[in-house]
This record gives structure tokens, C-alpha cells and sequence, in this order.
């Protein structure tokens, strides 16, 4: 299927590899397709990368020319089939779909990573692996990690932080649902949050099989609310009740479908499904 292009891109194929470039990176890009590689391990890793830790290594590589560094995601499988799936994908192409999301999203107004380039490369008929390079986004760290930081703080210092944290967090989702964007994979590391100076910024990361819709309806936001909540009791962070309560009251602050229904959103995101903690426990 011919795919649209989003301005300031340009696609570029060599045999059945097409990658799509941002215009003032190309030259960099092109000139370090190395990095666009499949899964790596730690003993693969050449001097010019380091790794982030996620469900996979993640290389992080300086782009030449600049002091700027570039993370390059390999796609994979996630749940339950991932061992046997692994990076191979059938039909469309994952990595231009949520390259278009992203700069969807970019332009009403969120705070995205920056994306460099996606590639694709055809395995047989259908069969494909893919790659989405984006910016590094310096001084930061996912809501989990920033979370337990805070313990670090007096606890004036870290009741402030993590009052305007909960504001920026709420402003931040409640902007991206009004914007039509629902999440495929909400949680609490798909949420960066940057220092500038002695304020914050919170980017919202990996919008892999995310969609764009006219308007999101309850349900979506009450799915994508609960998915997130359910990653705090996954990974145990440490929030209290007052603190979600917070984010509630912030997040439908204004709006009169959410406010009037504050108490289903409370009751559907405190909800713990006891399917999740056993899968939680056999998978991780």
C-alpha cells in the first residue's frame, strides 16, 4: 500500500530496505545505518553505543556531525507469543504508522520524541523487520525511575515535586486524549520526564500501534486510564491513593463528561484484575 510521506521526510530505498528520513538528518543517518540493526546483545555492542534496559537493550548512539544522540528501537513481539514471533511482522508496516502518529501528536501540540527515521526491511513476500530511530531527549528519566528519585528529597522538596509532577502528568495525558490519540501501551515507562531548570516536562514515548481518532470515547479513555494504573501496581511505584486522586481530579478538571463520571473512572482504574498479577507473575 503506497504510503503518504509527512513533510520533512524523505523515503529512500536500496533493495528491500525503505527507510523514510528526516530531510536535515539524512545525510547523518544514511551515513550510520549500521545502528539500524537487528536485536543486539551486550557483547555486539561496539564502543559508540550504550544501551538503555527496557523489556530489550535499546542502543543509544551519538549522531555524527553533533553533540545530539539518537535511540534506535528494533521492533518485537510483545505478551505471550513473543518467544515464538519474535521481530518478525506480517503485512503493514509498524514502524511508518507510528512515525505518522507521532507526528500527528506533534502537531497538536504534544510533547513527543522527536522522530529521525524508520526502515523497513523485507524479509519475503509480507514478512518484514523495522526500525524507528528517534531523538535522545537529555536529562531525563521514565515516571518510574523519577518517582523513586523523589525519596531521595526532603519531604517539602519532594511533596512539591510531585504535586506539580501530578499536575504536568494529568495536563499531559488529558491533552494527547483530546487530541483524538489513544495509546496503545499507556504505562508508567512510556511516560519521560525531563528537568529544565527547576521545572519539568513529561514526554509520552513508544506509540507502536497507537491510533488517531476523530474523538475518544469514554470507554477509550476509562481502557487507557486503567492500563496505566495497572502499571503502577505492576511495577509497585510509589504513589498513594492521595495521589491518584489527584491526578483524577486534575485530569477532568473543565470537563464536564469526565467530571460527571469521575467516580466511574476511580472505580474502573482501581480495579485490579487478578488475570493481569498472575500473568505478571508467570511472564514478568
Amino acid at each position: 500500500m503506497q504510503r503518504k510521506i509527512p513533510p520533512g521526510f524523505e523515503k529512500v530505498v536500496k533493495g528491500k530496505t525503505i527507510l523514510l528520513v528526516r530531510d536535515r538528518y539524512k545525510d547523518q543517518i544514511l551515513n550510520q545505518e549500521n545502528v539500524f540493526q537487528e536485536k543486539i546483545t551486550e557483547g555486539e555492542v561496539s564502543p559508540e553505543f550504550s544501551l538503555l534496559k527496557g523489556r530489550n537493550l535499546i542502543p543509544c548512539v551519538r549522531i555524527k556531525g553533533s553533540n545530539e544522540r539518537m535511540i534506535v528501537k528494533h521492533y518485537e513481539h510483545g505478551g505471550l507469543f513473543r518467544k515464538i514471533t519474535r521481530d518478525i511482522f506480517f503485512g503493514d508496516s509498524r514502524p511508518f504508522r507510528e512515525l505518522s502518529v507521532l507526528e500527528a501528536a506533534s502537531q497538536k501540540g504534544l510533547q513527543v520524541p522527536e522522530v529521525l527515521a524508520t526502515r523497513v526491511s523485507r524479509i519475503f513476500g509480507p514478512l518484514y523487520k523495522g526500525e524507528i530511530a528517534y531523538k535522545e531527549i537529555p536529562d531525563s528519566a521514565n515516571l518510574l525511575e523519577y518517582l523513586n528519585r523523589l525519596n531521595e528529597k526532603t519531604t517539602k522538596e519532594k511533596a512539591t515535586l510531585k504535586s506539580e509532577l501530578i499536575n504536568s502528568l494529568a495536563e499531559s495525558i488529558k491533552k494527547m486524549h483530546n487530541s483524538g490519540i489513544y495509546h496503545a501501551d499507556l504505562n508508567m515507562k512510556n511516560v519521560l520526564i525531563q528537568n529544565v531548570g527547576e521545572k519539568i516536562r513529561v514526554y509520552l514515548l513508544d506509540f507502536d500501534c497507537s491510533k488517531i481518532k476523530e474523538n475518544l470515547t469514554l470507554r477509550d479513555r476509562l481502557s487507557n486510564l486503567a492500563r496505566f494504573n495497572r502499571s503502577c501496581q505492576k511495577w509497585r511505584a510509589p504513589i498513594t491513593s492521595t495521589d491518584k486522586l489527584r491526578f483524577f481530579l486534575s485530569y477532568s478538571e473543565g470537563d464536564r463528561l469526565t467530571e460527571s463520571n469521575l467516580r466511574k473512572y476511580i472505580r474502573k482504574c482501581s480495579h485490579f484484575h487478578w488475570g493481569h498479577r498472575i500473568y505478571w507473575k508467570l511472564f514478568g
